[in-house]
């Protein structure tokens, strides 16, 4: 009589080493796969916030570029608002003074006023400041908007800046190449 000692399989150590790796590899994709699901809903609840944040500031800069005199702020200071008298007008649009502000009924309403009345160009602005580093046409209006979503408050808010010199400022003898003396036009819609 014959004995065979065929020992086919694996021992518990073979087998609990697998687990443990593949139990590791299998809580690195969960892990992966979540912040993949976390930073795409990020950016689908952000990206309508950045559209109209980047509407708002192309305005605001499309409108800024046309102003003659910016009467509020004063130079070297900052304010949260924007008030400027435009060089050209338009039919719908006959008001040369222009002020953007926060206002409306929840306060982050971003409103732009003439006399014509008030309204509202963005929603959801926690932030509207405006600084002007000169006196006169020598320095550049600095906007910055704050974002937030109203629908999530985990979302964080984001900020947008930018710096315009208005190109049909009055005169100052110091400055070339920035004034066109009020010959620049551009159409705004």
């Amino acid at each position: 009589m014959m004995i065979r000692n065929e020992s086919k399989g694996f021992t518990i150590i073979e087998l609990v080493t697998v687990i443990l790796v593949l139990s590791i590899l299998g809580l690195f994709t969960f892990s992966f796969i979540d912040n993949a699901i976390k930073t795409y809903g990020l950016v689908r609840e952000q990206s309508p916030l950045y559209a109209d944040g980047t509407y708002i500031m192309e305005r605001i800069t499309r409108e800024l570029s046309d102003a003659n005199q910016v009467t509020n702020p004063i130079g070297g200071s900052s304010s949260s608002t924007l008030e400027f008298t435009k060089i050209h007008t338009t039919a719908i649009d006959p008001l040369p003074t222009v002020t953007f502000k926060l206002g409306g009924k929840s306060g982050t309403d971003l409103l732009r006023s003439t006399g014509a009345g008030d309204v509202i160009i963005g929603r959801n602005v926690t932030g509207f400041t405006v600084t002007r580093s000169g006196t006169q046409c020598d320095g550049i209006i600095t906007i910055q908007l704050a974002l937030n979503s109203s629908r999530d408050p985990s979302i964080p808010s984001f900020i947008l800046r930018t710096g315009v010199v208005p190109n049909n400022c009055q005169v100052v003898d110091s400055l070339t190449g920035r004034s066109f003396y009020g010959d620049y036009y551009e159409t705004i819609q």
